[in-house]
């Protein structure tokens, strides 16, 4: 029997000191063989998801994404909806 197991980091983006807010990231490869990280966090009735070529650089993103989610309304935005597969997704 061959046991299958998925490793998921916990991550953490934060808008300032008293406001943080955790998710997942994973680490993949390119077809290039490049590696990079994506991560996604749920913020409000949203989730905010962003990529980088390394963890400080997702780091960041995510801090801005926060931040913007939160002091600048950026899922305010009246923006469109489409959907994949089943999944609607939300872009502004």
């Amino acid at each position: 029997m061959i046991n299958k197991f998925e490793l998921t980091e916990l991550f953490m983006a934060q808008a300032d000191r008293d406001r943080r807010f955790y998710g997942t990231i994973k680490r993949e490869t390119d077809s290039d063989g490049h590696p990079f990280v994506y991560g996604k966090i749920m913020v409000r009735d949203g989730f905010l998801i962003a990529m980088a070529a390394c963890q400080d650089d997702l780091g960041t993103r995510l801090d801005e994404l926060t931040l913007m989610s939160l002091d600048y309304g950026l899922h305010l935005d009246s923006g469109a909806t489409f959907t994949i597969c089943e999944f609607t997704f939300f872009s502004n």
